[in-house]
């Protein structure tokens, strides 16, 4: 039984166990696969990709690495390439050939943990990258030799762990050139967004707790047919915040979900508004995006321990994938899209 309102419910559609400890997970676009990546049984790096026969998950393709993988994105440009950038626990950024399973590019990007990667959904080939070594790089993968963008702490700074990165463009009431911004989000509570053509911080706060999620979601909205760019946070302390990303507000809105860490966050193809996330308490929580609030819509407890994964269908609206760290893939289906 899924647990729901009539805003609609989460449907159980297929779960498997597998022997790896999952970090991350996403569906491939145009198909009925998804990649995921972590850790097997021998410490060992794994990434695999499963595909979805009726109401059966079946592992067809995986290959081991010497790193445990830690995170991943299959933004990298054009996504009939069949791509996926991945950060490793030794501070390694590679670019894979899902067809092949291989590594095509590999490098150094931080000398520690490589703790979060974001590629861009528009035709560019950047991917940033963050690291436990509280550094960010914004990367051109056709040219691994070195970062385009090195963002460090000013000299005399103590450094913050980088936990979560995303990349935008965004269009300025002021400027009718787009603008690349990259936001990053620290173990203290910083979050800092960095407008890239102009080499400059375009604003930054600091919330209460680690910042454990960001990611940009581009918001419907009523008025003249037009859109935003919000930014969201989630913490370790189970709260999320929005902001507009060109004019943030001093006080941004909020909302607790949970008690838990925010570990991930999507929204649905389907209708931008509707964001779902998952917890370290194993619970998965869906709110609205309203424009005066964030409105905090279903509750689902997945699992005991915390969920570790989360990946929303772009080509089956309401198909979300989860992983735990009970290390078992869960299917659901939100019946809530119009």
């Amino acid at each position: 039984m899924g647990f729901g309102t009539a805003e609609g419910s989460f449907l159980p559609v297929a779960e498997k166990s597998v022997d790896s400890q999952i970090f991350s997970l996403a569906w491939i676009p145009s198909s009925a696969r998804f990649c995921t990546l972590g850790t097997d049984i021998k410490g060992k790096g794994n990434l695999s990709i499963y595909s979805l026969n009726g109401r059966e998950i079946i592992e067809t393709e995986s290959v081991s690495v010497e790193n445990t993988l830690r995170c991943s994105t299959l933004e990298t440009s054009n996504v009939s390439n069949r791509q996926i950038g991945t950060g490793d626990f030794s501070g390694n950024l590679c670019i894979w050939d899902l067809e092949t399973m291989k590594q095509e590019k590999s490098v150094g990007a931080h000398a520690d943990v490589l703790t979060c990667i974001s590629g861009d959904s528009s035709t560019s080939t950047n991917i940033v990258t963050g690291g436990r070594d509280g550094e960010v790089k914004l990367w051109d993968q056709r040219n691994l030799d070195s970062p385009s963008i090195k963002m460090v702490p000013e000299v005399g700074q103590t450094r913050k762990q980088c936990w979560s990165v995303c990349q935008t463009h965004l269009n300025s009431t002021n400027d009718a050139n787009q603008s690349n911004y990259v936001a990053a989000g620290f173990d203290n509570g910083d979050i800092k967004v960095f407008d890239v053509r102009n080499s400059k911080i375009a604003w930054e706060t600091s919330l209460s707790r680690g910042v454990s999620k960001l990611c940009v979601i581009p918001r419907n909205c009523d008025k003249d047919d037009k859109s935003e760019n919000i930014l969201m946070a989630g913490t370790v302390q189970g709260k999320m915040y929005t902001w507009n990303m060109l004019k943030p507000a001093d006080t941004p809105l909020q909302q607790q979900l949970d008690k838990g860490t925010v570990w991930e966050a999507t929204s649905l193809s389907q209708n931008k508004n509707l964001v779902v996330t998952v917890l370290g308490t194993g619970a998965m929580v869906l709110v609205n995006l309203e424009e005066d609030k964030i409105n905090k819509l279903l509750s689902h407890q997945v699992s005991e321990p915390p969920l570790t994964g989360l990946s929303a269908s772009q080509d089956k609206p309401g198909l979300i994938a989860t992983s735990s760290f009970d290390k078992t893939i869960r299917l659901f289906y939100y019946t809530g899209l119009k």
